[in-house]
């Protein structure tokens, strides 16, 4: 996500070297996420008790190699935009959001972050085991278009530390829990055994049955607190879903945020921004 939008941020300022070299360095982590989960974006690896597979042969050594190269590119990246006088121009004092318009605004993520509001989700309520990992939260004190882009720069860097330090952590044994009425049976079993496949139908048809009852769930996304607030009433199936996208917040200052602004300086603001049409839609 970040190498995407420093990327295309960049070329839409006249710097489509730093373009594709960011687009280099996001395809070799799309190649080992491939090899990983079967799919380049849509990975669907992650289940309810574990993951779909183990990690496969020699997955380590290619993980390091690829954040030492990805780590040369940044820096590479760097060097060409944080001094150039033109980049700086069109960055610096652009966009301005303050810290007391992003809590107000609810706006998460860099774009909150680059205000000078710290708050990060894997250090103000960390889950999984984020509370192991020793990383820094990247902050801004402008809340510019400059500190946006400062700001994911410092977080690549932090998601690599975090990335060698889980890799160290990462425990022998089994990869999903091992209970019939939330684990789906491998596909091997599936297509050879009718109870596998009973099995597969009834948790995809049936679903997972929870207790009555309301929580909201949140982590920290490539923009943001990305929140679900789900009402269970009993069966299968949510009996609400509401899905709170980062990307929601950081756009709807964007009329207040541009007010003023010169037609061009839309561009690198918006970039800024990150809108993921998707997300922001559900």
């Amino acid at each position: 996500d970040h190498m995407t939008c420093l990327g295309a941020g960049a070329m839409e300022l006249g710097a489509f070297t730093v373009f594709l070299y960011m687009l280099k360095a996001r395809e070799w982590l799309y190649e080992l996420l491939e090899e990983v989960s079967g799919a380049r974006l849509t990975h669907s690896y992650l289940r309810i008790g574990g993951v779909s597979a183990d990690l496969p042969e020699g997955f380590g050594p290619k993980l390091l190699d690829i954040i030492k190269r990805s780590r040369g590119v940044i820096e590479e990246c760097g060097k060409l935009l944080n001094k150039n006088r033109i980049f700086r121009d069109r960055m610096d004092g652009i966009g301005i959001i303050t810290k007391e318009e992003a809590i107000a605004w609810g706006i998460t993520g860099p774009v909150g972050r680059s205000t000078g509001f710290d708050y990060d989700v894997r250090k103000d309520h960390p889950y999984l085991v984020y509370d192991r990992f020793n990383f820094d939260v990247a902050v801004g004190s402008v809340g510019d278009n400059f500190d946006r882009y400062m700001c994911r720069v410092e977080e690549m860097h932090q998601s690599m530390r975090i990335l060698e330090q889980a890799l160290e952590q990462i425990p022998d044994g089994p990869v999903i829990v091992d209970d019939p009425r939330i684990r789906l049976p491998a596909k091997s079993e599936t297509y050879n055994s009718i109870e596998a496949m009973i099995a597969h139908f009834k948790v995809i048809m049936d679903g997972i049955h929870v207790p009555p009852g309301e929580i909201y769930s949140f982590t920290e996304a490539g923009n943001g607190e990305l929140g679900f607030y789900i009402v269970s009433d009993g069966t299968g199936r949510p009996w609400k879903c509401r899905v709170r996208p980062p990307c929601f917040a950081n756009v709807s200052i964007l009329p207040k945020v541009l007010r003023g602004l010169f037609i061009a300086d839309i561009v690198p603001t918006f970039g800024m921004i990150n809108m993921i049409g998707g997300e922001c839609d559900r």
